[in-house]
């Protein structure tokens, strides 16, 4: 399927390539930053919130002045296209953005799949392209990201996935060990049955097994299933500790109330529903309830640069949503960007990506973003448990430093 997007993009690119975006110095004295995300369509509790974020960014900075390149200022212009959860629709986005709009950076998108089709397009064109998926390791080599490298443009705002599946697991087992009175040592995880699923899936499970759980085969769910009970009885049967929900949100607010209506486990864990869902829906349970964001939670939270960013996130318009936190795979990146701009003292891509690897960036998500030799950055997750009568606790969990055997 993947050979199949990436010759999709590739034919996009041919039939009607996109030339080098006009610098901004030529331009005027606007920088068009383009969002390409799901604002509609399957994806949409996600991809609403990077246009949110990024918008957010550009609001403040602005409102500061604007960013000064090469003693001259600039404001900065958000260029959004809805994708509709639809990789033609992505492409054909991307290449408006590129040849048409001549923005400078491009955000997106929250799809791995996109995102490499949309790599086709931007990292020709000599374009900064910034994605928060977890999942881009095997496009970012260190060939494909040096100086003439396929993918020298393009930058990962989200740890690696084996970071923060281990930094969810052993959160969600450290929290919900004093909980259950006892060490939990049987996890069983049940997962959306689509790429994406079963691609995430496999890095939970290898770090649940390092954390010492025994996990049976996974279970998987169809990605439209609104009755879990076959998958819950199945679950069930292994008498576990705890059970996963990984990795759609919205799928595991449903599946939940059904979990604990059958008493299926003695835990449960929500992989990506923030606990200020679970307040706003006036959820319960008689049993402890772990969850987690990416990266930090907007209901609770233990990180001191939660709730500034929040109020001003939602005081600007945005939804409270059940993955809110994802846009600030975003968000940080923006003023990061910004601030290469300034350092670079130039508008120039292959200058800016050298002021981006060279810096650190204080934000929201972390005092010290810096990317590494391969064009990906490191972080904390956050992940909270509810006690039976609602007690939320929260803790922001180190990512380990390399992947488990």
């Amino acid at each position: 399927m993947k050979s199949n997007l990436v010759r999709s993009a590739t034919l996009a690119l041919c039939l009607g390539a996109p030339g080098l975006p006009v610098l901004a110095q030529d331009a005027g004295e606007t920088v068009k930053i383009g969002v390409v995300a799901a604002e509609s369509g399957a994806f949409v509790s996600a991809g609403h919130t990077l246009p949110a974020g990024v918008g957010l960014a550009v609001k403040q900075i602005n409102d500061a002045g604007g960013i000064n390149v090469g003693g001259k200022n600039y404001k900065l212009e958000m260029v959004k296209r809805d994708d509709r959860t639809d990789i033609a629709t992505a492409i054909a986005a991307t290449q408006e953005l590129v040849r048409d709009e001549k923005v400078a950076a491009i955000f997106g998108s929250e799809s791995h799949d996109f995102t490499l089709a949309m790599a086709k397009i931007t990292q020709p064109a000599k374009l900064l392209h910034f994605a928060g998926n977890s999942t881009l390791g095997k496009v970012l080599t260190p060939d494909a990201v040096k100086a003439g490298g396929e993918n020298h443009y393009l930058f990962q705002s989200e740890p690696q996935e084996f970071q923060r599946s281990g930094s969810t697991a052993r959160g969600v087992l450290s929290l919900l060990e004093p909980l259950l009175g006892a060490k939990p040592k049987k996890s069983v995880v049940i997962a959306g049955n689509d790429a994406t699923g079963q691609f995430l899936s496999s890095f939970y499970i290898t770090a649940l097994k390092a954390e010492g759980q025994d996990v049976p085969d996974i279970i998987f769910y169809p990605p439209e299933t609104t009755d879990f009970s076959p998958f819950l009885t199945k679950a069930k049967s292994y008498d576990p500790d705890i059970i996963h929900f990984w990795y759609n949100g919205d799928s595991t607010l449903t599946a939940l109330p059904q979990a604990l209506e059958l008493g299926a486990a003695k835990s449960y864990f929500m992989f990506g529903v923030d606990p200020g869902i679970w307040k706003e829906r006036g959820l319960t349970s008689d049993v402890p309830v772990a969850m987690s964001c990416v990266p930090i939670c907007w209901g609770a939270s233990s990180n001191p640069g939660s709730k500034p960013y929040f109020d001003a996130y939602f005081a600007a318009g945005a939804p409270h949503g059940v993955t809110s936190s994802v846009s600030l795979l975003y968000h940080d990146y923006v003023h990061f960007l910004a601030k290469a701009w300034e350092k670079a003292g130039s508008f120039d891509p292959d200058k800016t990506v050298d002021a981006l690897m060279s810096m650190k960036y204080s934000g929201v998500v972390s005092d010290s973003l810096a990317f590494n030799e391969t064009h990906q950055v490191t972080h904390a997750t956050e992940v909270c448990a509810a006690a039976p009568g609602g007690d939320i606790t929260c803790s922001m969990q180190q990512p380990p430093e390399k992947a488990p055997e």
